[in-house]
């Protein structure tokens, strides 16, 4: 059996990919989260008492002042925000994907526990369906950060916090292997080309993760017109192709590739016509991207005040992905093919943006408890409705971190296992 990969989840601090790691750490963070939640309500007395003693500290914001701690909660409330509309629509994408797949009905109001349910009976349906004698070929998604969402959140944290950070710029706060760029001249050696959209093929003369067609220099899996060394399924190939290859290539492929193309020579090369290099560009560079979080800005004012953490969560679940597809090569059910066919995309985009969020939101419940001591203390310089906003922020965060760390490990369990080889 031959599968094209999707990006994993490696390295993230709850990882998608290992569903059993992911549920530890995201029960973790939930408990500390719904302890926050009892404390809070503590804070209409203790906050007033805290500040007619004049303690402006009591939190691990260290030595913020109340504007500054104004600041924050304008941040990760806006991010609080984000997360429960963010933990709907997802949870809405992964359960009527599931269901799509295991030929059920999506409950009309999904609980956490319909979403587990329905997506193990995909991931069986997924399992008795991709044997040994079918293939799976995916154009992975390709997800970039809503950066604009992160830099207004800032600016509204900066300004009420009375601190001045270097104007946004994405190619500044992005890593350099993480930029996507319009490129007017060559992609650099060891970057790569990728497709705006599935049907976008690159020119590629390299690795190409998705579907390659043209020449490929190892296992073809898909449909070759020339000679292949082993027939798979319905006289797919599934081995080396001498001519042209049209499906998944385990190694260099020569010609055009639907997905990322990873460049091998040492001049560059240019992508062709809509696409995008991501990694570096010798030339005209325009239309940055980030397909990762954006690094913290620069700013002078208090080290306390981190409005870039606080407002990662914004900007990561705003999270824009290129559409997947997926096909299926061998023997299945026309209903069940098209099924498959249909909804895998839609959990693979859900999957990649775990990628980019599932730390974020997981940072979002420790920054909240950061500055809880310092909200309390402020109490009178902000007034009641801050600590009231606040108390809702964290009730809400709490709620949506459990339902949308649900919703990931689903979609990460049921997507790969059609996708991991």
């Amino acid at each position: 059996m031959t599968h094209s990969h999707s990006r994993t989840a490696d390295g993230i601090r709850c990882p998608a990919s290992h569903p059993a790691q992911h549920r530890r750490c995201s029960l973790s963070q939930n408990r500390k989260l719904t302890s926050l939640v009892s404390v809070f309500a503590l804070f209409g007395a203790t906050g007033l008492l805290a500040a007619a003693c004049g303690n402006k500290g009591g939190g691990d914001g260290g030595d913020a002042t109340c504007a500054e701690i104004d600041g924050r909660v304008s941040a990760l409330n806006a991010s609080a925000l984000e997360l429960k509309t963010a933990a709907v629509s997802i949870k809405a994408d992964v359960i009527g994907a599931c269901a799509q797949i295991a030929g059920m009905t999506a409950p009309a109001n999904p609980t956490d526990d319909d979403v587990t349910t329905i997506c193990k009976a995909a991931k069986a349906k997924v399992q008795a369906t991709i044997t040994g004698n079918v293939s799976v070929v995916v154009v992975p998604p390709q997800c970039t950060v809503d950066a604009q969402a992160q830099f207004s959140c800032e600016a509204d944290c900066q300004a009420k916090a009375d601190i001045t950070c270097e104007p946004p710029m994405i190619e500044a706060r992005c890593d350099p292997g993480e930029l996507s760029v319009q490129c007017s001249g060559t992609c650099n050696v060891n970057a790569s080309c990728e497709g705006t959209a599935p049907e976008v093929q690159v020119d590629c003369t390299g690795e190409c993760s998705g579907s390659c067609t043209g020449t490929c220099s190892g296992k073809c899996s898909g449909t070759c017109e020339g000679t292949c060394s082993v027939a798979g399924a319905n006289g797919q190939c599934d081995g080396t192709c001498t001519g042209t290859c049209k499906g998944t290539c385990e190694a260099d492929c020569t010609g055009k590739c639907s997905g990322s193309c990873k460049v091998k020579a040492t001049g560059g090369a240019s992508c062709g016509a809509d696409a995008r290099c991501k990694g570096g560009c010798t030339g005209t560079a325009t239309a940055p991207k980030c397909e990762a979080n954006l690094k913290p800005a620069s700013c002078e004012g208090s080290a306390s005040v981190d409005c870039s953490a606080d407002c990662q969560s914004s900007a990561s679940l705003k999270a824009q992905c290129t559409p997947a597809k997926v096909d299926i090569i061998g023997n299945v059910d026309a209903t069940v093919k098209a099924n498959l066919i249909a909804a895998l995309p839609k959990l693979l985009a859900v999957s990649a943006k775990g990628e980019l969020a599932l730390k974020a939101v997981g940072d979002l419940g420790t920054n909240f408890g950061k500055v809880a001591g310092n909200v309390a203390s402020c109490t009178l310089d902000l007034g009641a409705g801050v600590v009231s906003a606040f108390t809702g922020a964290v009730s809400a965060t709490a709620e949506a971190s459990a339902s949308v760390s649900v919703s990931f490990e689903a979609s990460a369990s049921v997507s790969g296992s059609a996708t991991a080889g």
